[in-house]
């Protein structure tokens, strides 16, 4: 289910709002998302909200863990490099989930923050990681060999 720009910017307004000296919104069509491009000497102030507002965040190496009705919904943009990452706030009541994209382009010197919406609620599982470190490893080889 695709969201309007009102929708998304009604969600995502406890977000913007303390954003606004900082960053400019635009409504990208081609994606259906909520835009900003801005500079990178912007960038810990806008993380640090975003890591204030969202509960769950994935980055490239914690990604595998995202849950599949999320992979499924946005597709490509789960597929994370370097510093991109992926903010949820969890469902309520089958209402749509929000959610932040951070986008660093290439060049460093430039970021691309999106919002968009979940049509399908997800229901997280925190990765159950193993104390005993030989047990990891070999967890970690039984993935890499499969």
């Amino acid at each position: 289910m695709s969201y309007s720009e009102k929708q998304i910017r009604q969600e995502a307004t406890p977000i913007i709002e303390p954003l606004n000296e900082l960053l400019t919104w635009r409504w990208e069509d081609s994606k259906n998302m909520l835009l900003s491009e801005f500079a990178s000497g912007k960038a810990e102030r806008v993380l640090n909200e975003l890591e204030s507002h969202f509960t769950h965040g994935w980055d490239k190496d914690s990604i595998k863990y995202v849950p599949n009705s999320i992979k499924e919904e946005l597709g490509d943009i789960t597929k994370l490099t370097k510093e991109q990452k992926l903010f949820t706030i969890p469902p309520k009541n089958n209402e749509p989930t929000l959610v932040a994209i951070w986008w660093p382009w290439g060049h460093g010197s430039t970021l691309s923050l999106r919002f968009t919406m979940l049509s399908m609620p997800y229901e997280y599982q925190p990765p159950s990681f193993s104390e005993n470190p030989i047990i990891r490893i070999f967890q970690k080889a039984k993935r890499l060999v499969a």
